[in-house]
């Protein structure tokens, strides 16, 4: 019977340890290129967008949060952060496989026992911030190693709003604050002098 599709999805998952995940929606395991794909309970591609020019294709795979070789507790503590995803479309009658996209994971959510992984295409590493951003805000991560606090201290679920205050008055960090709270803003530095300005050579910055 024609009406029967003999199409699955792949999916390859290279994460930053080095360890490479082989996944498919088939029942069955299927080889490709010399890998073995494994069935995954409820693996589901989300549908792709593809778009033109410079801008950033995304998708997404939702499965279970079970995933051969890492535990669920590996997954929460970002095991998946910086993967690369491949997704291929799979005739496994004819054993043609087509390249759908490839990019980096993105954001990983849970709900209940499924995640959901979110992939960027290659045009969001045009995205990527290189060197430092002069902000207001802390450009740290609440936690991490430039942040210098134990998020484990905190009541789960602070959050932090990466202001100078917060910094200061909530957390006592300012020795690690990451941003620029004196940055003067567009408007006074495209501002003229005025006949009240103090004109001493001295920051035009006043508290």
């Amino acid at each position: 019977m024609d009406d029967v599709t003999t199409l699955c999805s792949l999916w390859k998952l290279e994460l930053t340890s080095e360890l490479n995940l082989f996944l498919t929606d088939h029942d069955d395991i299927i080889m490709h290129d010399g890998d073995s794909y494994l069935p995954q309970q409820a693996a589901d591609g989300t549908l792709t967008e593809s778009r033109t020019g410079l801008s950033v294709d995304s998708g997404g795979l939702r499965t279970s949060l079970t995933l051969p070789n890492i535990s669920a507790q590996d997954i929460r503590g970002g095991v998946l952060d910086g993967a690369q995803l491949s997704e291929f479309r799979h005739d496994w009658r004819s054993s043609k496989t087509d390249l759908i996209s490839k990019g980096r994971i993105g954001e990983v959510s849970f709900s209940g026992d499924e995640i959901t992984v979110e992939w960027l295409g290659q045009a969001s590493l045009l995205d990527a911030s290189t060197g430092r951003v002069f902000s207001r805000q802390c450009d740290a991560s609440f936690g991490d190693v430039r942040c210098g606090l134990d998020k484990g201290n905190f009541v789960d679920g602070t959050i932090c709003p990466r202001s100078f205050a917060a910094c200061r008055d909530q957390f006592a960090n300012t020795v690690n604050f990451r941003g620029f709270p004196y940055l003067l803003g567009d408007d006074v530095l495209q501002a003229g002098v005025s006949e009240s300005d103090i004109r001493d050579g001295s920051s035009r910055y006043r508290e």
